[in-house]
């Protein structure tokens, strides 16, 4: 007990679950003469404690894998069709999605009902292997994209309409054509965001069930709260290490409060070492006396003090810097872009055929603006170059969504109406902000004109964003009717009418082809699983299968009347 240095060995509980051995040895070295050099018998302790604190870490992470394991399992159970479920995760630089250990799960009654053994070991390979996809690539990346702003909702897609768009960017190995190949051909897309953590959870169904059911509300609930707990699961995995860590800092700070006490004397306690530790009220004391201590440094028992206000904006600035320089560092790592190939060309005679049809379709719109520019009577004037960019995309991208019928008409009004819309704040003489100044006597001010025009454009797209109706050729209009009063209300109706003839025309001109089909759709209200549009179809389908009921019923009673009086 008189030796110059005391070595006593302080166990810590840490707050890992299912676990009792996640005890690390601490030493605690008090005396006046520095430590001399390590023996054989405190090598081995160091390398003990260090295997220690090594397996904690590890019976965390395989604890928290497990309650991602049960998390998912349980979601793809009770989820209703859901045979496939997948949990992808954005990772800290905000550069790639990753599928965490754990993260996934399909019916084993799926695997066992596909119909030959190279199925099977596709589905299995699936299941236990996926590889890292960047945001907007592939399926999952794709998914991503869409779903981030429908957050507490379901995002319904068909695996084969992503396969058959050409703006969707697939990966390496062709993840969605093997998913569509053993099966399946709805997704459900569910994403969570907690602490930091965001990702979405994918719920795969075959291509045989029932949308209906899929789409109740009762299962869209529970999918959402599922999704929810996977979320939770998988962000406790950092928050227990946080706090893990946050726990092993304080008993340092401990230890080395204890050390330094004892060696000034502060607390006027002065008691022996080996004494406190056997005399629980002299420890208990000391306890107090050291939490007084604390609270008289911290200042609780008076009045916010202006310093501590000072630091606490200090610390504000530095995390708000922190913050800005991670997404500095995020954007650079993503300038060199996801490794991708890029699209692949199209064949000869796929070209010949869209050169053909591009021709005839632009020499009949220019043909048509020639004729009703030259009538000096009329103010339907508009100009059959507005079309070039929308003939690409129909003749050459004609399964891509934003060609659809849809699309083109209700993207043309919308921008229509902007441009015509911010044509009408005054202009005044000047086309920038800055010719203020030289400004003579007398002149007009208003909205410069090139800020006009900027504001069309700004308003046109992201308004076709929002409502879901992106033709980005379409765009030209907001500009084009904001900057000139030379475009009015009778050339939107022949916006229209030229829109007409490019349909029809593009309908019976590529339908002529074997492997192409125009359109894909025409009002698109049967994948958004929560929107307006989505809610007017349902509508519109019960009326009419309650109409077609009542017709049943009335046909059935005169049917039965008219027997009767046969009879």
């Amino acid at each position: 007990m008189e030796s110059d240095s005391i070595n006593i060995e302080v166990s810590l509980a840490q707050d890992a679950p299912q676990s009792s051995s996640l005890l690390q040895g601490r030493s605690l070295m008090v005396g006046n003469s520095p430590p001399s050099k390590r023996t054989g018998f405190e090598e081995d302790n160091v390398q003990y404690k260090k295997s220690r604190k090594s397996i904690a870490r590890e019976e965390r992470y395989e604890y928290d894998k497990n309650l991602l394991r049960r998390a998912v399992e349980d979601a793809g159970i009770n989820a209703f069709g859901a045979v496939f479920v997948e949990v992808w995760a954005l990772n800290e630089d905000g550069t790639k999605l990753q599928r965490p250990e754990g993260g996934h799960w399909m019916d084993p009654a799926f695997w066992r009902s596909l119909p030959d053994d190279e199925l099977m070991e596709e589905a299995s390979s699936l299941d236990r292997n996926a590889g890292d996809c960047s945001p907007g690539v592939g399926l999952a990346g794709t998914l991503f994209e869409e779903s981030s702003a429908s957050s507490g909702r379901v995002h319904w897609r068909q695996i084969k309409s992503l396969m058959d768009d050409p703006f969707v960017q697939a990966e390496a190995e062709g993840r969605m054509e093997r998913l569509y190949r053993i099966g399946l051909g709805l997704v459900a897309t569910v994403p969570f965001s907690f602490q930091d953590q965001r990702g979405i959870v994918l719920y795969y169904s075959r291509k045989t069930a029932k949308i209906d059911r899929l789409r109740s509300k009762i299962n869209e609930r529970y999918l959402i709260g599922a999704a929810d707990l996977i979320g939770a699961s998988f962000a406790i995995h950092k928050s227990r290490e946080e706090a893990a860590e946050m726990r092993r800092q304080m008993f340092r700070e401990a230890v080395q409060k204890v050390k330094k006490d004892f060696k000034n004397n502060r607390s006027g306690l002065g008691p022996r070492l080996e004494s406190l530790v056997l005399d629980r009220e002299v420890l208990r004391k000391y306890k107090e006396e050291q939490a007084r201590l604390e609270e008289e440094e911290q200042g609780t028992w008076g009045p916010p003090r202006v310093d501590k206000a000072i630091a606490n904006l200090g610390r504000n600035v530095v995390s708000f810097g922190k913050w800005c320089l991670r997404r500095v560092d995020t954007s650079r790592k993503k300038w060199g872009g996801a490794h991708l190939l890029g699209p692949p060309r199209q064949s000869i005679g796929d070209c010949t055929f869209c050169f053909v049809g591009v021709f005839l379709a632009m020499l009949s719109l220019l043909r048509i603006a020639t004729a009703v520019n030259g009538n000096d009577r009329t103010t339907f004037d508009f100009d059959g170059g507005w079309y070039s960019s929308s003939l690409c995309i129909l003749f050459a991208l004609t399964p891509a969504p934003v060609g659809q019928p849809r699309q083109i008409y209700l993207a043309h009004i919308w921008n229509i109406l902007v441009g015509m819309a911010l044509r009408q704040i005054p202009s005044g003489d000047f086309t920038f902000f800055f010719q203020f100044a030289d400004a003579p006597p007398g002149a007009e001010y208003g909205l410069p004109l090139t800020w006009k025009q900027a504001l069309a454009v700004a308003f046109g797209v992201s308004g076709q964003a929002f409502i879901g109706i992106l033709h980005p050729p379409a765009t030209g209009l907001s500009l084009a009717f904001a900057s000139s009063d030379k475009w009015s209300w009778g050339t939107m109706l022949s916006v229209m009418a030229a829109d007409t003839f490019m349909v029809v025309f593009a309908i019976c001109y590529i339908n002529l082809a074997e492997k192409i089909q125009y359109p894909l759709y025409w009002l698109g209200l049967g994948w958004r699983a929560n929107d307006r549009m989505g809610k007017v179809q349902k509508s519109a389908q019960k009326s009419a299968n309650n109409a077609i009921r009542r017709a049943s019923s009335i046909n059935n009673s005169s049917n039965k009347k008219g027997g009767d009086e046969s009879v």
